[in-house]
């Protein structure tokens, strides 16, 4: 069985990943010095990878300072904040949830806008989601975390929703 076999649709998109990865083979030349085409593709992967890591790593050092975590509380939850979620659950910190089962946690004007960027890749309601994070950010002075036009529907009177 190829790959074919179990590709949904009439191949042309492995057909077309195929011709473009053809291209990117020649462009290596006798030039670089490489054995050939593919060691060439492997060199690319191997540096698109460690370059993933570093991303990785620069995501760690940063949830860790904003978060006060430790290294290896970082790696145990995954960049997770479950304890972060914890605290506020707990009343330690001040902020909350906009969604079900402790999602969405808000506890700054930055959490304010991530969440609110977030909204529309969760399964629960937008309108709904939406007003939870207008009302913490209302609650705790948090609003200059609320988009622009959100801030402006709010001005006029409105409740901040998109129409």
């Amino acid at each position: 069985m190829n790959l074919e076999d179990s590709y949904a649709g009439n191949g042309a998109r492995l057909d077309a990943n195929k011709r473009k990865r053809g291209r990117n083979q020649l462009l290596v030349t006798s030039k670089d010095s490489y054995m050939s085409a593919e060691d060439a593709m492997q060199e690319i992967f191997t540096r698109k990878r460690a370059r993933g890591a570093a991303f990785r790593e620069a995501k760690m050092a940063d949830y860790r300072d904003r978060h006060g975590l430790t290294f290896s509380e970082c790696e145990e939850y995954g960049f997770a904040d479950a304890e972060l979620r914890q605290k506020i659950n707990d009343g330690e910190i001040k902020g909350g949830f906009a969604g079900k089962d402790m999602s969405f946690p808000i506890w700054s004007p930055e959490s304010v806008k991530d969440a609110w960027m977030s909204v529309g890749r969760s399964d629960q309601p937008t309108k709904k989601v939406q007003e939870q994070i207008i009302r913490l950010a209302r609650k705790h002075n948090w609003t200059n975390g609320l988009p622009k036009s959100v801030l402006d529907r709010i001005k006029k009177g409105g409740s901040g929703l998109p129409d």
